[in-house]
């Protein structure tokens, strides 16, 4: 096959094996298969060396011998090519049986592979589609935009050590790496570290890390909530997606009188505030940390979970809480928040110049998002652009402009503001004013989403009308 050859959609690709793979098994082929390629090119690229183990498995797939072979010999290629690889990352699992695949059928993604001009940005196209297709929302993947933003706040410096204690398949440390590559950090290397309770999670960020040439300490299969793998250690920067609203995360109440619980005992079924407190028992005495929550966890009335927030309000870890709109990631259909922690708010080198110290800031970024596509949303360079922004503004940070409040958007408010609302601390309960008018594409997306809804209504109320009529006629 040509490698200069056109390239193909993915999308034709993986319609080639529709009806002899499921989505999810032809997507973890086509990740294995960008990870031999990329395997293939370093050994290539390293004139030092006399490895040719993913080279030549990978020859063997790419050239007119292929036509010839069965999918029973394609997988034993496939996995001897990836020999060297699982020598060091762990052996891959869950690879789809190939047995009674015919040549043509995988041709097409073999040939997608091959003629890619960035097999990483490939490989993050497999990722997005397989968020769609497992619907799990943050347990696996964050959708990038997301991803961005949350890095873009923290700022992660060359040097320092970025913790994801769910990394999934490890997009927030990945676009923590590639914020200190990119203009807006100095440049540098990251020390990565991360955990996960699910193997496969934890198997695909190995694969993620390799095709972008990136190097982690990736720990588990374990709940960091009650088996934290990095036991005795903190870190500059603690980012995460956790899942929402997860119940019976504590083992039969095995991790009740836990030290990390020090602002109350999250609640056995609902491990929202268990992940708050676990993220800032790691952060250094500089460092900071942020994680997505469901708005919910911002005003929800359990006195438990009001305790909580007071507690984070009474020691001062919370900096910033950012309410975001509905539609942002895949199969969550809430509107959820991003909350940014910081050891100390006063003026040092990771902060800015302004003492922040007993003060907050709320962001109502909610009429930010344009629509992707129906039930689907996303938030624009623009508007990620103007939170950290106004973060960087809010915090003296060097370069920014002077922070000001903004009616129906931002608003800095004080411990004893919090206190008087009960320590609510959504955004859109303090911030006064209008928020800005949503765009004709956020009303044609509402529209639609509510006409989608009305439908599965009316085709609801039609089944159960056949239903009791064939009841009735039992009568």
């Amino acid at each position: 096959m040509d490698r200069a050859s056109k390239e193909l959609p993915l999308e034709r690709a993986l319609d080639a094996l529709r009806g002899a793979l499921t989505l999810e098994d032809a997507l973890l082929f086509a990740m294995a298969l960008i990870l031999l390629r990329h395997e293939a090119d370093a050994e290539r690229a390293d004139k030092q060396s006399d490895r040719r183990t993913a080279l030549d498995a990978w020859q063997t797939l790419t050239t007119q011998d292929f036509w010839r072979r069965g999918g029973r010999e394609l997988a034993d290629v496939i996995r001897n090519g990836l020999g060297d690889w699982e020598s060091n990352h762990g052996k891959l699992s869950g690879l789809p049986n190939l047995a009674d695949m015919r040549a043509p059928q995988l041709a097409p993604l073999i040939e997608c592979v091959a003629a890619a001009s960035d097999p990483a940005a490939l490989f993050d196209r497999c990722l997005a589609e397989q968020a769609l297709a497992i619907g799990r929302g943050g347990e696996y993947y964050t959708p990038a935009e997301i991803a961005r933003l949350l890095i873009g706040l923290m700022e992660p410096r060359a040097g320092e050590t970025v913790y994801d204690p769910v990394c999934g398949s490890g997009g927030l440390l990945l676009r923590a790496s590639e914020y200190v590559k990119s203009p807006e950090g100095k440049t540098g290397s990251l020390a990565l570290h991360g955990q996960d309770v699910n193997q496969m999670a934890l198997q695909t960020a190995a694969m993620n890390f390799s095709v972008h040439d990136l190097a982690a300490d990736l720990k588990g299969p374990a709940s960091s909530l009650t088996r934290d793998l990095f036991p005795n250690e903190i870190f500059d920067v603690v980012v995460a997606n956790p899942p929402f609203n997860l119940s019976r995360w504590d083992e039969d109440g095995q991790t009740r009188y836990d030290h990390r619980w020090v602002y109350g005992v999250p609640p056995a079924g609902n491990a929202n505030f268990a992940w708050v407190q676990h993220v800032i028992s790691k952060i250094s005495p500089r460092g900071r940390a942020g994680l997505l929550l469901p708005t919910g966890a911002a005003f929800g009335a359990k006195s438990v979970e009001r305790h909580i927030r007071a507690g984070l309000v009474k020691d001062d870890v919370l900096s910033c809480v950012v309410e975001l709109p509905a539609g942002l990631i895949p199969h969550v259909r809430n509107p959820v928040s991003l909350w940014l922690f910081s050891r100390s708010k006063k003026p040092h080198g990771n902060w800015g110049s302004n003492d922040r110290s007993r003060q907050y800031l709320l962001i109502d970024a909610r009429e930010t998002a344009l629509p992707l596509g129906r039930g689907r949303r996303t938030i624009p360079d623009e508007a990620r652009g103007r939170i950290t922004e106004t973060f960087a503004a809010w915090r003296g940070a060097q370069g920014a402009v002077p922070y000001e409040d903004v009616p129906g958007w931002c608003r800095s408010v004080s411990s004893e503001d919090i206190a008087d609302q009960g320590y609510d601390v959504l955004p859109s309960h303090h911030i006064g004013g209008t928020a800005a008018e949503a765009t004709q594409g956020d009303r044609e997306e509402q529209v639609a989403h509510l006409t989608d809804e009305l439908y599965k209504l009316f085709d609801k109320a039609r089944r159960l009308e056949g239903e009791l009529r064939d009841l009735l006629g039992q009568l």
